[in-house]
């Protein structure tokens, strides 16, 4: 009835919280137990005035009533205490868990998954899934038991009534399994479309400087309308199927007391059943109408969660195509030295390699120049060296070891790298350039500031490096984001330092100033710079000249300028576009 294989994985979560779920299903117990003899007591009380022996009894009838509703309502409290505090407890260990697998997963993954789609299912998806292990769960095991006793005791006063009012259950049964499904499938889709507008909107938001310069604000409204109406109509029809099953569930329970009426009050009539007996009967099966009801609303419950525990498990068992699985324990890297053999790197949903059979050797505390076009696959090669993404073939070596062989902690831990679009968080300066470090003082900070030309700059903001610069740095310029990007690089003092054309939103004077301070500061640093300006690796060991993956050009900058190839070419073009600028 109920897609229970859905929630499979989340089996050892439950096993964490097993004991606090069995005493919650003992209190569960007590509760329909003080809950059904409320109706066998008004039935014997009735008894007693009917016939009127032992009517001295009522007195005491009276406070064991009292007493079973006390009893009711406390353990009633203290079930939701134990049930509903174990599925938080379900719920923080299952949203911790996705995340620090969604951290573990590389590039690849990233490509294909938008960050409006996890973050839906960070917050709806797991709740959907808590209210199953929750209220559903609880209401579940609670119906059970009423039914459990209830039924015994109506059997007990009159089986063949009892068969009779058990017809209406019947088609309760029918009607569970004929709309079950499709709201475990309209459901699956409801989550799907709000997945949809979460990404809209995280795009729109992120990008609103873009939306507005385009003038596309109308738009953007009318698609995300559309997105919202899709969603509104959807929800509408799981409301429907709601509404259905909510009013199937009254009416075979009004059906029953029906059916109690006519039989029951026939059989009365007869001398075959007495009116205490029928007054408990009746209690009775008034207990199986909020059952009856709360079965409907549990089994939205189940197949909305088991609809969000797919979507879920479609994260979790995506595997990182990097991973630990060669690591060492016993090694480091100490000097820095990187060799690539023969790589070659292709791209999941690429037919083209993005780097075919590169190799070089990077002396330690040497300085790699790669230069090429535009989707030459200068970035790709940076991202191999921290694994960032997998290797198709061929090897890379640090200081001589197999880049497998180094955990992925330890590896990363001794790279710094600069991506071409740096990244700020919605914090302070000093927060910004620190990120990674903790132990990092002020006077560190300002030191690095001060190496990528941004020390002046920041003493003129109205706080300082106290400065809060906005979500991804929205506060600062291009130039400045790179820069701090820079300044928080060469603060973890690394190993190797990768830089993506981190210097294309400054100005060339800015450019040669901050270039002469990294060359003292990264003496002892291996380092592998990608730029599109030829200045900033004139004094790189070697530069290569990247070409549809390929190495095309190797060599000094002097060596590359006499063999007049594509990096002579492009010496000469960007000097005299530098040339044009200062005379402008």
């Amino acid at each position: 009835m109920f897609p229970f294989r859905a929630f499979r994985f989340l089996a050892p979560l439950v096993r964490e919280q097993r004991p606090i779920f069995l005493v919650g299903i003992v209190l569960i117990l007590l509760t329909s137990l003080s809950q059904v003899a409320v109706p066998r007591l008004v039935g014997l009380a009735i008894q007693k005035l009917e016939t009127g022996v032992g009517v001295h009894l009522i007195t005491p009838i009276a406070f064991a009533m009292v007493g079973a509703v006390l009893i009711r309502g406390l353990t009633s409290f203290w079930t939701r205490e134990t049930v509903i505090a174990s599925s938080r407890r379900i719920e923080k260990k299952l949203r911790d868990q996705l995340y620090e697998h969604i951290s573990s997963l590389d590039g690849s993954f990233y490509s294909k998954t938008h960050t409006g789609d996890l973050m839906s299912r960070f917050t709806s998806d797991i709740e959907a899934v808590r209210m199953v292990f929750g209220p559903a769960v609880m209401y579940s095991v609670q119906t059970a038991f009423t039914l459990i006793f209830a039924l015994s005791m109506m059997i007990q006063i009159d089986w063949k009534l009892t068969l009779y009012s058990l017809i209406p259950l019947g088609f309760l049964t029918v009607a569970i399994r004929v709309i079950g499904p499709k709201v475990h499938k309209e459901s699956m889709r409801a989550q799907e479309m709000l997945s949809g507008i979460s990404v809209h909107s995280q795009e729109n938001f992120a990008n609103a400087p873009v939306i507005k310069a385009f003038v596309v604000e109308d738009a953007e409204v009318e698609r995300m309308q559309r997105l919202s109406h899709d969603y509104f109509r959807q929800n509408l029809r799981i409301a429907k199927l709601r509404a259905i099953s909510g009013s199937a569930m009254w009416l075979f329970g009004d059906l029953a007391l029906v059916t109690l009426l006519l039989v029951g009050g026939t059989r009365i009539l007869s001398g075959e059943l007495g009116l205490g007996d029928f007054a408990t009967f009746n209690g009775c099966q008034l207990l199986l109408i909020w059952p009856m009801i709360a079965l409907g609303w549990v089994m939205n419950l189940f197949h909305r969660g088991a609809a969000s525990a797919e979507r879920l498990q479609t994260i979790l068992d995506a595997s990182p195509l990097v991973d630990n699985a060669q690591a060492r324990s016993d090694i480091n890297i100490s000097e820095g030295r990187v060799s690539f053999d023969k790589v070659s790197f292709r791209y999941l949903e690429s037919e083209r390699p993005a780097l075919e059979d590169v190799s070089f050797n990077l002396k330690a505390g040497g300085t790699l120049g790669i230069v090429g076009t535009t989707a030459s696959g200068k970035t790709s090669l940076l991202h191999l060296v921290p694994r960032l993404s997998p290797v198709s073939s061929g090897k890379i070596l640090i200081d001589g070891n197999m880049l497998e062989q180094y955990p992925l902690g330890e590896l990363r831990a001794a790279i710094s790298m600069v991506p071409q679009e740096p990244f700020l968080f919605s914090a302070t300066v000093a927060e910004n350039i620190s990120f990674g470090v903790d132990n990092a003082t002020h006077e560190e900070i300002v030191a690095v500031a001060r190496l990528v030309r941004m020390d002046q700059e920041i003493e003129k903001f109205p706080d300082g490096y106290n400065q809060r610069v906005g979500e991804r740095g929205i506060t600062l310029s291009g130039g400045q984001k790179q820069r701090l990007a820079i300044a928080r690089a060469i603060l973890q003092r690394p190993r190797i330092l990768l830089l993506d054309d981190v210097l294309s939103a400054v100005d060339s004077e800015t450019e040669t100033a901050i270039l002469a301070g990294l060359k003292d500061w990264t003496r002892d640093l291996t380092s592998l710079i990608v730029t599109h300006r030829l200045s900033a690796v004139t004094h790189a060991d070697e530069i290569v000249v990247l070409e549809d993956g390929r190495i095309v050009e190797r060599g000094t900058h002097q060596s590359l300028l006499e063999k007049k190839g594509r990096y002579n070419n492009l010496w000469k073009k960007q000097t005299i576009e530098s040339e044009l600028e200062d005379l402008e």
